[in-house]
This record gives C-alpha cells, structure tokens and sequence, in this order.
C-alpha cells in the first residue's frame, strides 16, 4: 500500500509529561469510577500523565485500550470510555503512550532526569505494531544509570506510523528521580 506524505500538509503536535514514579506502572487495586459524561476515573498513584497525553491500559478486564487523558489529579485520571464497575487488581498496567489515530511520524522524543538515575534500568521506546505482535520491535533504548537527559532525535531517519501503531514510552524509575518527557510530532491530513 503506498501513501503520499505531503509535508506541506502537516500539523506540529507535542505531548509533554512529568512525574517522579515511572512512565509505566501498574493502577491502583480499587475500583474505576463514573466520572459522568462518559468519562471514567482510572486510578494510578502519582502518575505524572498530562491532560492530553495518551495512554495504554493492559490487564484489565474492562478497559485495555489506548486512551487520550481528559482530566487528572495526582492519583487518578479521566478518560472516555463505557463505565463498567470494574475492580482493578493492582497488576494491570498503564504506559505512556503515544497513538493520534492517524499516521504520523516522530520528530523527537526528549527525557530528561532530575539527576542521574543511578540504577541500571532502560529507558525505551516500542513500537506497538497495527499489523501485529509479529511486527512489534524497540525502537530506541538507552541506560540511565549514568545519564539524565536522553534526545532521542529521529527528524533524519524520517520514521512513518501508520494510524493503529502505538509507541510505547517505558522507564521504571525506581529512584524516583523526577522526571520529564517531551513528545514531537507531525500528522498528516
């Protein structure tokens, strides 16, 4: 299938979020709420997720999916999906995700650490494949036990999400190092 990217036709996007847990963690064991107006209240303890920001649930009876935040406070978030009484475990997981449901291609992904992370864990970036778990790959990794700021820069390798692919933003900061992810994009109409 071929596609025609016509950069004239293009709209700059940004994602941006902050937190001192990590950009992935599992939610809280108590139960989602109705928030009303067909939102829903996701429970994950200092989450760091940003109104606008997408992100991924996963293991959960109800509400696995990619998501945009609509609302938040520091241990919850709102999304738009069918309320149903669902009682987390505390093992499901919620990612920072990026999804805009068109094609898009990365611009840049920065993470910065408040200081060095100090233990050895990685930070990645995966790639959720439309097509399947066979086309899933990482994309980008890189260790933080002895850095604090991660450009990820990608402008020259001119890398094209389809529409259904997910990227995945992934460090567990077990450190509680406080940290910050910048997300730039380009979606095409």
């Amino acid at each position: 299938m071929s596609k025609v990217w016509n950069e004239r036709l293009n709209v700059i996007e940004k994602q941006v979020c902050s937190g001192t847990e990590g950009l992935h963690g599992t939610l809280d064991n108590v139960i989602a709420v109705d928030a009303g107006g067909g939102l829903v209240t996701i429970p994950r303890t200092a989450h760091g997720f940003s109104v606008g920001n997408y992100v991924q649930i996963a293991g959960s009876v109800s509400y696995n999916g990619v998501y945009k935040i609509i609302a938040k406070v520091a241990d919850t978030f709102d999304i738009y999906a069918t309320f149903v009484a669902d009682t987390f475990a505390g093992t499901e997981t919620a990612k920072t995700a990026l999804k805009p449901g068109v094609d898009f291609q990365m611009i840049e992904a920065r993470l910065h650490l408040s200081a060095v992370g100090g233990a050895v864990e990685d930070y990645t970036i995966t790639l959720d494949s439309e097509n399947g778990t066979a086309f899933d790959v990482v994309l980008e990794t890189a260790a933080m036990n002895a850095d604090a700021d991660v450009p990820t820069l990608w402008n020259e390798k001119k890398r094209c999400f389809n529409s259904g692919d997910v990227l995945l933003f992934e460090y567990l900061n077990t450190n509680n190092k406080t940290w910050g992810l910048e997300v730039i994009y380009r979606i095409f109409s």
